[in-house]
């Protein structure tokens, strides 16, 4: 991506509205395994870590495995660093280096019940995964998952107004995962989405066929099975 492009993207969790009237014991929780795949996010990998560490999902009840597409910058050294000090993270290796083979390494590998996608260029709200976690019980959905906050790669005018041109109908038409919305909205694909395992058992893994639509796909599959998707 060109260095005025957008270069971070900060998922903004529109599911505020209803939040639960007590929060459940966190031994009642399910083991959430956040799959990031990277390569070469020397720049980057250090901050979404924190992010996710600062998350307020109970940390005995989450796994971070970080697929590495074998980088030839510090990311392996920074991860490594990490898993040092917190047990829950784990450096696992994409040899394939494309991010649907890094996701299926990372399912396969999982010992969650619920599988969330985050990716390695990006920061978290604190609520990030226990909303996800919550609204997908709540209402039953397959995939739950957070709106665009996109932020300028660089301070010019040019990555300014990429940034809100990509962020307005506009630019974007009715993509509610950049444009954003007013409450839990039913959508064709959400940023960062959190799946239940068993999914992946009923309607198939990712494609590795599928360079740089994998999700999209994958959102289709869950559509066509009577499934819904949520931001």
């Amino acid at each position: 991506m060109k260095p005025q492009m957008v270069r971070e993207r900060a998922p903004q969790s529109s599911l505020t509205l209803l939040e639960p009237e007590t929060k459940p014991a966190s031994d009642a929780l399910p083991l959430v395994s956040i799959v990031v795949p990277c390569r070469n996010e020397e720049k980057h990998i250090g901050r979404c870590l924190e992010s996710i560490l600062a998350n307020d999902y109970p940390k005995e009840r989450m796994e971070i495995l970080v697929l590495d597409g074998m980088s030839e910058d510090r990311t392996r050294e920074i991860v490594a660093g990490y898993s040092a000090r917190y047990s829950m993270i784990r450096l696992v290796d994409n040899p394939l280096k494309h991010i649907p083979v890094a996701m299926n390494i990372g399912i396969r590998n999982a010992r969650g019940e619920r599988i969330l996608k985050m990716d390695a260029h990006s920061t978290y709200q604190p609520e990030y995964i226990s909303k996800c976690v919550h609204y997908q019980d709540l209402y039953g959905t397959e995939n739950a998952g957070g709106v665009w906050k996109m932020i300028p790669g660089a301070d010019t005018a040019t990555a300014r107004a990429i940034v809100l041109g990509l962020g307005s109908r506009f630019g974007s038409g009715n993509a509610n995962v950049k444009v954003g919305v007013e409450k839990p909205t039913w959508s064709d694909t959400v940023a960062f989405g959190c799946f239940k395992r068993e999914l992946f058992e009923r309607i198939g893994m990712y494609d590795e066929k599928l360079l740089s639509s994998s999700d999209l796909d994958l959102n289709q599959r869950i559509r066509a099975a009577g499934g819904g998707i949520l931001v």
